[in-house]
C-alpha cells in the first residue's frame, strides 16, 4: 500500500515538475542584452506590471460571469439575425482561447524564463513606437529612460484635421485613459490608474494616421493601440513546448465623437471595455457574423463579398452600448464583422468620454493578420469615412486553416 502511494506521490511531483519546466522559444529578433544596473531595476518595474496584466487577463477570462459556469460571458454577435436578439458564449469554449489561457499560465508560472522574451523595445528600429505626450512620459522613470518621440510632436507635425484630432487625444491621453472603472471585472486595476508604468512604457501606434482610406480625419488622428504580447510586442514568444504562441495582448484607446468603419481580419479577436462612459449610449458596438442573414454575399474567386445595408435606421439594431460593467467584453470570431461607434449620446467632452479598451488576439501567428476596412458600396473610402448607416461592401478573404 505505501509502495502504491509513494508511486502515486511520485508522479504527481513529477507531473508538477513536468508543468512547471515549459520550453520557451522567443522570436528571432529578442536579443540578449547588457543593462546596467540602475536600467536593470527599470526593466524589472516594466516587466513587473507588464506581468500583472497578463495575469490579470488570464484570470478575468477564466473567472465565471453570466451564465457561465467556468469562464466568463462574452458577447460574439450583438445581433443574431435568427433569433433578433444579442448571441453570447463562454469564452473558454473556444480552442484558440484556451491554448491563449494555457500559454499565460506557462508564463505566469515561470516567469523567469518568459522574461527572456521580454524586450523594452527601447530604440526599436522595426518600425516607430511611440509615448503619447511629455505628461505620460512623466508618470513613470521607466518611459522617461526609454525616450520614444512624442506623439503630440508627431501630430503637431502633420498638422491639419489629423493632427488636431490627434494632439486632442495625446495632450488628454491620461484624463481619456483615466475614465475607467475596473471594479466589476479585475481584482487589480490594470488601468493606468494601477499600472501607470506599463501603460506610459508600451509602445504606442497611430495605426490609422497615414491611411487615406481608413475613414474620416479625426478618427484618423483619434484612434491609438499598443501592443504588449505577441510578435510585435514587449513579450515576444515564438512557442512554448512546441506549440506556436497566438497570444497578442494590448490595449486601444479611441477618441469621442469618431466612428471606427465596419471592418473584419482573419485572428479572432477579444475588447474587454474599461471606459465608465458618461451615460449609457456614450460608446456603441457591433459584431455580426459575416455570413448573416442581415447581409447580402456573393461568393468571388478568393472567398465573399458581403453587403450591408445599415439605411432607414436599421444600423440601430445591430449596434449595443458598451461599458466596463455590463456589456464589457466581446469575442469577435474569424471575419466578424464589427465596428466602434463613439458618436451619439450624452454632452461629451475630452474629460469625460473616449473609448478605452484591453485588446487582444488569440492567432496572431496564423493565416493574415491585416485589419481589412469595408468600403463605401459607392466607391473608396472618402474624407466622410463610412457611417453605419451607408452602404457598405466588404471584400473578405478565405483563411487557411
Amino acid at each position: 500500500m505505501f509502495q502504491r502511494y509513494a508511486g502515486l506521490l511520485f508522479g504527481s511531483i513529477l507531473a508538477s515538475s513536468q508543468v512547471m519546466a515549459a520550453e520557451f522559444v522567443c522570436q528571432d529578433d529578442v536579443k540578449p542584452r547588457t543593462y546596467s544596473a540602475a536600467e536593470q531595476k527599470l526593466v524589472d518595474q516594466f516587466w513587473s506590471e507588464s506581468l500583472t496584466y497578463l495575469g490579470q487577463y488570464l484570470k478575468t477570462i477564466e473567472t465565471p460571469t453570466g451564465q457561465c459556469k467556468d469562464s466568463a460571458e462574452a458577447t460574439i454577435q450583438t445581433f443574431d439575425a435568427k433569433t433578433g436578439k444579442q448571441q453570447t458564449r463562454c469564452i473558454m469554449k473556444y480552442r484558440d482561447m484556451e491554448l491563449l489561457a494555457k500559454h499565460l499560465s506557462a508564463i505566469i508560472a515561470e516567469p523567469d524564463k518568459a522574461k527572456r522574451c521580454f524586450d523594452p523595445q527601447k530604440d526599436y528600429d522595426a518600425f516607430p513606437l511611440y509615448t503619447p505626450s511629455a505628461k505620460v512620459q512623466a508618470l513613470s522613470p521607466v518611459s522617461t529612460w526609454l525616450q520614444r518621440p512624442l506623439l503630440t510632436d508627431y501630430y503637431r507635425k502633420m498638422g491639419g484635421a489629423i493632427g488636431e484630432a490627434g494632439l486632442a487625444l495625446n495632450e488628454n491621453f491620461v484624463a481619456v485613459t483615466s475614465r475607467t472603472d475596473t471594479t466589476a471585472h479585475w481584482s487589480h486595476d490594470i488601468s493606468i490608474k494601477g499600472l501607470p508604468t506599463l501603460w506610459s512604457s508600451v509602445g504606442w501606434i497611430p495605426f490609422y494616421a497615414e491611411n487615406p482610406a481608413a475613414g474620416t480625419d479625426r478618427f484618423r488622428g483619434g484612434y491609438l493601440y499598443a501592443e504588449l504580447m505577441g510578435p510585435w510586442g514587449n513579450l515576444r514568444i515564438k512557442e512554448i513546448d512546441g506549440e506556436t504562441v497566438g497570444a497578442e495582448i494590448g490595449m486601444t484607446v479611441q477618441l469621442f465623437n469618431t466612428s471606427y468603419p465596419f471592418h473584419y481580419h482573419h485572428p479572432q479577436e477579444i475588447y474587454m471595455t474599461l471606459t465608465k462612459p458618461q451615460c449609457i449610449d456614450q460608446n456603441k458596438y457591433m459584431v455580426m457574423h459575416w455570413d448573416s442573414d442581415e447581409f447580402k454575399h456573393a461568393r468571388t474567386e478568393t472567398g465573399w463579398r458581403v453587403e450591408i445595408d445599415g439605411a432607414n435606421d436599421r444600423w440601430k439594431k445591430w449596434f449595443a452600448n458598451q461599458d466596463a460593467k455590463h456589456e464589457w467584453l466581446t469575442y469577435f470570431e474569424r471575419n466578424a464583422i464589427h465596428a466602434f461607434h463613439a458618436k451619439e449620446g450624452c454632452n461629451q467632452t475630452i474629460e469625460n468620454s473616449g473609448l478605452v479598451t484591453v485588446w487582444a488576439r488569440s492567432t496572431a501567428q496564423d493565416n493574415e493578420q491585416s485589419t481589412r476596412l469595408c468600403n463605401p458600396a459607392s466607391g473608396p473610402m472618402g474624407p466622410k469615412g463610412l457611417p453605419p448607416h451607408e452602404k457598405a461592401v466588404c471584400e473578405l478573404r478565405d483563411w487557411k486553416r
